[in-house]
């Protein structure tokens, strides 16, 4: 006979598997558009992909990642993702993505990051700060909150973790920081921070896996 009090659990642990596979893919798409913002295939991808995923409150952000990264070119992809979303959005995001439709600029909106922007405008009407509803969290590990901040598009704030944190260790860094970092710089595409950390690695004694050595000589050709 079947014991139903463990049903529950098993569930839930199916449930936590799912909702930790869609979230790391949502970050490896953040941290694809931050380092090829060009890529309108794989803006277009993430955008329905947060539709798909019910990851709807990332919908704002994505699209003006898309938004920022055409400029003042390809208005019929933005119209076409714009509608796709505009179901979704609430009336103060709506009436922005429409301003910004209206002159193929957002040079008469004030600036503001929506949550899972990676992208930051150079176009928008400046503040002294700029309008950033993200919350750092407060608690949790290092790699917690690295991947909270990239979950929310804050990338630069997730890199700047890691590297404070490897810059401070005065013994052997820990594997899952120097393995999240290196993931990091490969991901966004940052050649020369990638070959300078694992220099620095190699100068501490730390050995670097086989994939890594092969992400390396990748690199060169970026």
């Amino acid at each position: 006979m079947t014991n139903s009090r463990n049903k529950p659990d098993a569930t839930a642990t199916t449930q936590d598997v799912d909702t930790a596979k869609l979230m790391n893919e949502w970050r490896r798409l953040n941290l694809s558009i931050k380092g090829q913002p060009d890529n309108y295939q794989k803006q277009s991808q993430r955008i329905l992909f947060a539709l798909e995923s019910k990851l709807h409150h990332f919908l704002p952000g994505a699209l003006q990642d898309l938004f920022i990264a055409l400029g003042e070119k390809g208005r019929p992809l933005r119209e076409r993702m714009y509608s796709l979303v505009l179901p979704l959005l609430d009336q103060n995001d709506r009436e922005y993505f429409h301003e910004w439709l209206a002159h193929d600029s957002d040079k008469t909106l004030y600036c503001h990051r929506f949550p899972g922007s990676v992208l930051t405008s150079t176009t928008c009407i400046g503040t002294e700060s700029e309008s950033d509803p993200y919350v750092a969290k407060a608690s949790g590990s290092l790699i917690e909150k690295s991947r909270h901040a990239i979950t929310y598009g804050r990338v630069e704030t997730a890199q700047s973790m890691l590297e404070n944190a490897y810059t401070n260790t005065t013994t052997k860094p820990e594997n899952s920081m120097v393995e999240e970092l290196l993931s990091l710089y490969a991901a966004t595409r940052q050649k020369n921070r990638l070959i300078n950390f694992a220099d620095s690695l190699q100068h501490r004694k730390f050995k670097l896996s086989n994939h890594w050595k092969q992400v390396l000589q990748s690199a060169k050709e970026w």
